[in-house]
């Protein structure tokens, strides 16, 4: 079973409290207990690579004790959150295929709260990737929907705009074997779109999907103009000096660099609208005189946490840079409003790294990484979607 559905009247205005997630396993199976204010509406799922429960609902008040996140048996551990002020998440890692059953619903002892019960049983590989198969493929049927009741219908989920670098006369860093920057990094976006797609949980976007070149600037407000939640602009390295250097780097952006490194690479790819046949226009003022305001600096919190959640979450597929995490002035990553990351997923330079960026095996790994990392990034900062254009395919 894909999907398990408890439906409740829920009118009450205040969010509904969860103020305890008990997890008791056995050999076989094992069962989730959520403490609960109120009847609740819940929905589940399941997802592989790697193995996952989600648990959706509408906003939530967690108020659960400091020790929580452990899990027991088949579930690693757990985290939670509000992704909006109408729609909460709950993600059980999972150490083995395991699929959910049917919610129970019993009032606690004493009263004044309720106990909604999910029982996990084991599974076979096979069952389970149908299962997650198949949960994706109702959801994307669902958003793709062209009948009239559903074109009415406002895609609330957070939106992740991905920005190809370079493109057009702008073509990046040559690789050894003959290859563009420009056009590995379409070619990664694309996968990585699909893999954010194929989850269900965030909407995407793209700033280009074809060879076109697009300025900075216009990179910056196609994001904000869609009214984007996260922005992550995907480009390759290059150095001259030696061909061994290899690995990822996550970058956000600052006007003072981290170091002379950071700074050299800021600078180089600042220079995409000369190369594109583009003339450089001066930063916008309005930046600088807003650089002292709150919204700034709570942006540039969060895209520290972002690159920090992308570092942590691709440790396991790339070979990382001596100084995975810099900052530089990037004019990509100028919007005050949204929280932005520029990851260099190689070295173009690295003939190793180009293996690496050519191999569709690593390709899936990877963006599936990301794909996690963007998630779970918007799960624990609560983020709830900015004003975007009523549609009901943006």
């Amino acid at each position: 079973m894909a999907v398990a559905v408890l439906c409740f009247d829920h009118s009450a205005k205040a969010a509904p409290i969860i103020a305890d997630i008990q997890i008791a396993s056995g050999a076989t199976s094992a069962t989730i207990r959520l403490i609960a204010s109120e009847q609740v509406q819940l929905t589940t799922f399941v997802l592989n690579n790697p193995d996952r429960l989600v648990v959706e609902g509408p906003g939530i008040n967690f108020q659960l004790p400091p020790e929580s996140g452990r899990g027991d048996g088949p579930i690693a551990s757990y985290r939670f959150g509000t992704v909006s002020p109408e729609h909460s998440r709950i993600v059980f890692e999972l150490t083995r295929p395991a699929l959910p059953g049917d919610f129970t619903l019993t009032p606690t002892m004493g009263g004044g709260a309720f106990a909604i019960s999910l029982n996990l049983t084991n599974s076979d590989r096979q069952s389970f990737d149908r299962a997650a198969d198949g949960a994706a493929q109702a959801r994307l049927k669902l958003e793709n929907s062209s009948s009239p009741s559903s074109q009415t219908l406002i895609d609330t989920r957070p939106l992740i705009v991905i920005d190809p670098g370079h493109g057009g006369n702008d073509l990046g860093a040559t690789g050894a074997t003959g290859l563009f920057e420009k056009d590995v990094v379409l070619a990664f976006s694309l996968a990585l779109a699909k893999k954010i797609e194929a989850q269900g949980l965030c909407r995407v976007a793209l700033t280009r999907v074809q060879d076109v070149f697009i300025p900075l600037d216009e990179r910056v407000k196609f994001a904000r103009q869609h009214g984007a939640d996260v922005f992550l602009s995907i480009h390759g390295d290059t150095i001259t000096a030696s061909t061994d250097i290899r690995g990822a780097t996550v970058y956000v952006g600052d006007e003072k660099s981290s170091d002379a490194d950071a700074a050299k690479v800021a600078e180089y790819e600042n220079r995409a609208d000369s190369n594109g046949g583009v003339a450089v226009l001066p930063s916008d003022s309005s930046i600088s005189d807003i650089l002292g305001d709150l919204t700034l600096r709570e942006t540039r919190i969060r895209s520290n946490r972002l690159a920090r959640e992308l570092v942590t979450r691709i440790a396991d597929t790339v070979h990382l840079n001596h100084n995975p995490l810099r900052a530089a002035g990037f004019r990509v990553l100028r919007a005050f409003d949204i929280p932005a990351a520029l990851i260099e997923i190689g070295y173009m330079s690295s003939k190793s790294d180009l293996e690496q960026l050519r191999s569709p095996e690593w390709t899936d790994r990877m963006t599936s990484r990301i794909a996690d990392a963007l998630s779970d990034f918007l799960l624990q900062s609560g983020s709830s979607p900015r004003p975007a254009p009523k549609l009901a395919q943006p």
